[in-house]
Formats: structure tokens, C-alpha cells, sequence
């Protein structure tokens, strides 16, 4: 199967609706698409842009965004992806790279852009040989939905992703749960469970801390029920706006650094805190200040790493 017809298909496969790119990039790839799928394949008037437009179209559909330019455009593709990887949004970037014939021989428009993906990924892999193509798209997808969803980028031969008009040999199918967020719901063990339940029960002033996370697994339900059941106030950070109705009595808005007063006090006097799906960096915390440091608090997080943090 030719990689051109193995990309197609695996957009298709993954539920892509939608590419973002500038051209000439995987012409044949492009052409196949139109050629197989209903994939539609949106020209954009800059790198960024295409970078941008995957990262929307991620928010808004919990599905993958993918986004293209060929060699000499990849290193405005990665300054786009600034966005989604501070938002955490599951885009593909695609990008052409080195011939492996003339590497390091000053080839026309040929620059080494790797290290400009690393800072804004959560991983960056170069495609030498097609052969690898369906292990390396695997796993960057795996990549790009598991934990704390972010951008990936794959570097293909050829500054305009010629390879994709050779053979691979064995096309591993790309697996489907991975096309979009969450692919995975794990689930915290009952004793911790039950500790947390115990605390807010105990708390006089609880307040919960909804992020992305919510949202983007889709848990909006849940947390509703869960600070009404307990009635218990909620503070949103801006990447979680909707996951709880403005107008709702126990929504007290977004704290930290863009705040509103109300979400900020209210932390400041919480004797525990519950950050569901919400990272604890500087933004939704006013630089660690909100709440105070000695405050209890509880983490709901499906990226083990933001635990403590």
C-alpha cells in the first residue's frame, strides 16, 4: 500500500473531518483523500493558521486536528502550537524534512527544525523509513490523547513528503479509540475515593477547581452533580468556562491571574480545595498564591504527573 493511500485511509479511520495545510505538502496524500474519503481539505493563508485552525477544530470536536506544511514552513507550523500545547489539544502536525541522500550538504531551503517542535510537543518523530510509518503514527496518536492531551508532530522524508509515494509493506491499521479524547477513562482506586469524599464531608468551606479536563472528558455531568449533591462552590479555570452554566447558583467564576473577585475570595477562605482536571499552575493559582500554601487539598487528574505538582 502506498503511504499516500495509508494516510487517507487512517484519517478517515480516526474520524478526521477536516485538514489543515499549506501547500505542497503530501500532494498525493491530499489527492487521495479527496479521491476516498469525505475528509474535507482546507488550504490555509499561513502556517500558523493551519496550526491554529487544527487546534480549534480539536477543541471543538474532542477529536484529532490535523495540520500540514512542507520543510521550509515547518518552523512556523511549531510557533503555532504554542496554543494548543498550553491548552492541551490533541493536533498531528505533519511536516516535511530531510533527504536522507543530502543531509547536513547546506540543501536549498533544508534546516534542521527538530529542536523547535520539542518545547511545544509531546513528541516529535522523524520518519526515515516508511516501513515505520504505522508504528511511529500509532504512537504519536497514542501520544497526543492519553494523559494530559497535547500536540505531536511527525517529520517525513522529503521537503515535501515525497516518501509517500513508496511502499509499506505491512499497513498496521491506526486504532480508532485514539483518533480523539479521552481514548482511555481510567478510574482512582476506592480507597482513595473514598478518602476524598470523607474530606469534603468533613470541610466547612470546600471549593472545587474544574479545568480542561473536565471538559474534555466529557465529565460536565458529573462535576454538576457532584457539587450539588454536596453543594459545594465551583470555581472554573478559562479553559473550563462551559463545563459549568455561568447563571448556576454555585458557580463562583475563574480564579487566579484573568479572575473574577468572587472565585479568588472564595479560595482564599476555603479550608479545601478540589482541583478536578485542572493543572495548578501559575495562571489559575495568581503564582501559587490562590489558595494560600498550607491549604488541604484534594486532585482529580488523569495525568499522574499533575498530581502534587
Amino acid at each position: 500500500m502506498k503511504v499516500a493511500i495509508y494516510l487517507a485511509e487512517s484519517f478517515q479511520t480516526l474520524g478526521v473531518t477536516q485538514v489543515f495545510f499549506v501547500p505542497t505538502i503530501l500532494s498525493h496524500t491530499l489527492a487521495e483523500i479527496e479521491r476516498r474519503t469525505g475528509i474535507q481539505r482546507i488550504v490555509t493563508h499561513g502556517e500558523k493558521a493551519a496550526a491554529y485552525m487544527a487546534d480549534g477544530y480539536a477543541r471543538a470536536t474532542g477529536r484529532i486536528g490535523v495540520c500540514m506544511a512542507q520543510c521550509i514552513g515547518a518552523s512556523n507550523l511549531a510557533a503555532g502550537l504554542r496554543d494548543p500545547a498550553m491548552g492541551g489539544s490533541p493536533v498531528l502536525a505533519i511536516t516535511g524534512g530531510p533527504y536522507g541522500s543530502s543531509r547536513e550538504r547546506h540543501t536549498y531551503q533544508e534546516i534542521d527544525d527538530a529542536l523547535t517542535f520539542q518545547p511545544v510537543t509531546k513528541a516529535s518523530m522523524y520518519l526515515d523509513d516508511v516501513q515505520r510509518l504505522p508504528a511511529v503514527l500509532r504512537q504519536l496518536l497514542r501520544e497526543a490523547t492519553t494523559g494530559s492531551p497535547g500536540p505531536v508532530h511527525l517529520s517525513v522524508r522529503g521537503h515535501f513528503g515525497e516518501c509517500e509515494q513508496e511502499d509499506v509493506r505491512d499497513p498496521a491499521p491506526v486504532e480508532p479509540p485514539f483518533g480523539g479524547v479521552p481514548p482511555l477513562r481510567p478510574s482512582a482506586d476506592e480507597a482513595s475515593v473514598r478518602r476524598v469524599l470523607e474530606a469534603l464531608a468533613r470541610a466547612e468551606r470546600p471549593v472545587i477547581v474544574a479545568g480542561g479536563g473536565v471538559r474534555i472528558s466529557g465529565a460536565a455531568a458529573e462535576l454538576r452533580a457532584l457539587a450539588e449533591t454536596l453543594s459545594i462552590p465551583v470555581a472554573t479555570s478559562l479553559n473550563a468556562k462551559d463545563v459549568l452554566a455561568a447563571d448556576h447558583p454555585l458557580n463562583i467564576g475563574v480564579p487566579g491571574l484573568y479572575s473574577r473577585k468572587s472565585a479568588n475570595a472564595a479560595l482564599l477562605e476555603a479550608d479545601l480545595v478540589f482541583f478536578i482536571g485542572s493543572r495548578t499552575g501559575s495562571q489559575v493559582t495568581f503564582r501559587w498564591q490562590v489558595p494560600p500554601p498550607g491549604t488541604a487539598v484534594a486532585q482529580l487528574d488523569n495525568n499522574p504527573s499533575e498530581i502534587g505538582r
